[in-house]
């Protein structure tokens, strides 16, 4: 599909063809999870193809991968294509064993989503991989972690909870020169927001939990790369299992149809959110990258000039009493575990997305007793600024 601006590709990528009699707009769910054939020779010529067993995919697989293809690769050079799969950390296990096997080694952000950091610790070497944990804002010190068996480099676009944003340009350099994989995690800001692979990246993973789907409705993850890279990975994941259900690849689809305006309201709401929190006494610091106090400021704007998504996170002061206390009084704002919903969350990341940590990988992870995310939804800002201010 050849079109003017990605906010199209949202609406219309995937859609069924128009053929035939009586063509659905709307894609219908493949429930079954298994094709019947009427002989050996054409069941044989699916077999062939990994057709016709929903482990290996169906339409909406295969629609969904598409659409997320054609908004991740708007304005790059070369092919990318798409896997869905089961969950945002499937996705970034898929890309790690799709390039690293026994005595290799993987560098990550130090401030990577607690899970991706606890899996990364505790699961990976019992595939025989290391990992080492660095600051990315720093690419001397990725440069010096790296060894002559370094397959794979991780970060995230916006990181959760803090929203730092990476220099990726020069990360994919330093990465590259060593010859190494860039695999950069773009569920914050979307490809509504940024595309990584314009920047250098090798390798994008989403969890399609968040805001790609957008109503805290679905459990999904996408991995995405060149045509090559991803049949290596698409091999993997056929023997390996971690299939995203149809009903699931379905409502994703049907998220990314209002992606790019839920995008521009979440990180509308998300800055006037933060302004307010940091000039609220209660608080003690604010985090988020389009705020002119921020240290990535100026970086984030010639990243991504539109916003930078839906997450920010502030530090109260009187540390997790206070976190109680604002919890309690909250009327609108919901604690939830997850991100990305139409509605305005908060999370505790101690309790939450880090808890797999331990109380001095926390601190250096920056993640303190009094540190709240909050996803900005799409309610009006007043009513969430008035909820916010009668609980603080």
């Amino acid at each position: 599909m050849s079109v003017a601006h990605p906010d199209t590709i949202a609406v219309h990528a995937g859609e069924p063809p128009s053929d035939g009699q009586d063509p659905p707009v709307t894609p219908p769910i493949t429930l079954s999870s298994a094709a019947g054939y009427p002989d050996l020779e054409t069941i044989e010529a699916a077999m062939v193809a990994h057709r016709g067993y929903g482990r290996w995919g169906t339409d909406n697989h295969r629609q969904l991968e598409a659409a997320v293809a054609a908004l991740e690769s708007f304005e790059v050079g070369g092919k990318v294509e798409a896997l869905a799969v089961a969950s945002g950390m499937a996705a970034i296990g898929i890309a790690i064993l799709t390039e690293a096997n026994a005595g290799d080694h993987v560098v990550a952000a130090k401030d990577c989503y607690g899970t991706t950091l606890t899996f990364l610790r505790d699961d990976l070497p019992r595939f025989g991989i290391t990992a080492s944990f660095v600051d990315v804002q720093d690419l001397e010190q990725v440069r010096s972690a790296m060894t002559e068996r370094t397959r794979v480099v991780i970060c995230e676009i916006c990181t959760n909870p803090l929203i730092r944003v990476p220099d990726l340009q020069g990360l994919a350099s330093v990465v590259h020169q060593a010859g190494a994989l860039l695999v950069a995690d773009n569920t914050i800001p979307t490809p509504a927001l940024f595309r990584p692979f314009g920047a250098g990246a090798d390798v994008v993973v989403h969890s399609a939990t968040k805001n790609l789907s957008g109503h805290a409705d679905v459990i999904g993850g996408i991995v995405l790369g060149r045509p090559a890279w991803i049949e290596g990975a698409r091999e993997l994941v056929r023997t390996f299992g971690p299939s995203l259900g149809a009903f699931d690849a379905w409502l994703t689809l049907r998220g990314i149809r209002t992606l790019a305006v839920r995008m521009e309201r979440h990180a509308s709401n998300a800055l006037a959110l933060a302004g307010f929190l940091e000039r609220h006494a209660a608080v003690q610091r604010v985090h988020y990258p389009m705020l002119e106090s921020s240290p990535f400021y100026e970086r984030t704007r010639r990243m991504m000039p539109s916003g930078a998504g839906a997450l920010l996170s502030f530090e109260l002061r009187g540390g997790r009493p206070a976190v109680d206390r604002l919890v309690k009084r909250l009327k609108l704002i919901r604690l939830m575990p997850s991100l990305g919903n139409v509605s305005t969350t908060i999370s505790y990341p101690v309790a939450t997305s880090h808890r797999g940590l331990a109380p001095d990988e926390l601190l250096r992870a920056g993640i303190t007793p009094g540190l709240v995310r909050c996803s900005a939804g799409l309610e009006r800002i007043d009513d969430l600024v008035s909820d916010l201010e009668a609980a603080l």
